[in-house]
């Protein structure tokens, strides 16, 4: 390879870094503004889509419309007075693959949430600390980079009056059912902290590859 070729591939990699966490931005900023509905086009056109989170794994071309769709607790007729969603991105790990075409990455996520528990009898408003960690996969496509593999794992979802270490006081939502518009399997690589877990089952960050194991088509 040539010293010109080396450095334009260089830099092509060092943009992708940039244009990943723009992506993932993107995506924390319309999750806070529960515009779940421009979450979508930031995946792939794919029929291997994956996304991961902590109520159900969805897979397949329509699996982020589906991770997205409003549930019933989600309606968008319900009354988001007082919610709140907010899942910092921290601690980022961006490695683009030798060749280019994909990249892995990582990111711990403090958050903090308020809903309405609909699941609860009276419907009330309550805070929550909600940290977690997201994973993901990307592929460029069209000359954009596009989420390919996402996960979120929840660390703790808990009062934020009470200690994350009272199992009792952690907060544990309904699964959606397992149907044509719900998840197809139950939640994965999750991660949950317990008072007798072992810090060391926590996932690692990504660590540099020349391609993927198998390269997308």
């Amino acid at each position: 390879m040539s010293e010109l070729a080396d450095i334009t591939r260089r830099l092509a990699r060092l943009e992708a870094v940039h244009e990943i966490e723009n992506l993932m931005g993107r995506y924390a900023f319309y999750h806070s503004a529960y515009r779940d509905d421009l979450i979508p086009p930031l995946f792939a056109d794919r029929e291997d889509l994956v996304v991961e989170m902590p109520f159900g794994t969805f897979t397949g071309p329509d699996a982020a419309r589906r991770a997205w769709a409003p549930p019933p607790m989600k309606a968008a007729s319900r009354d988001l007075a007082g919610e709140y969603v907010e899942h910092l991105l921290t601690t980022p790990v961006v490695e683009v693959a030798q060749d280019g075409r994909t990249a892995s990455a990582a990111w711990i996520s403090p958050g903090a949430e308020a809903h309405h528990l609909g699941w609860v009898e009276g419907n009330p408003l309550r805070a929550l600390w909600y940290w977690g960690r997201y994973s993901a996969d990307f592929v460029r496509e069209d000359d954009a980079w596009r989420l390919w593999h996402f996960r979120l794992s929840a660390t703790f979802i808990t009062d934020y009056s009470a200690s994350f270490t009272d199992a009792a006081a952690q907060l544990i939502p309904p699964l959606p059912p397992y149907d044509e518009n719900g998840p197809d399997a139950p939640p994965r690589g999750q991660v949950p902290y317990s008072p007798v877990w072992d810090p060391r089952e926590l996932p690692l960050a990504p660590e540099p590859y020349d391609t993927f194991p198998a390269p997308p088509e």
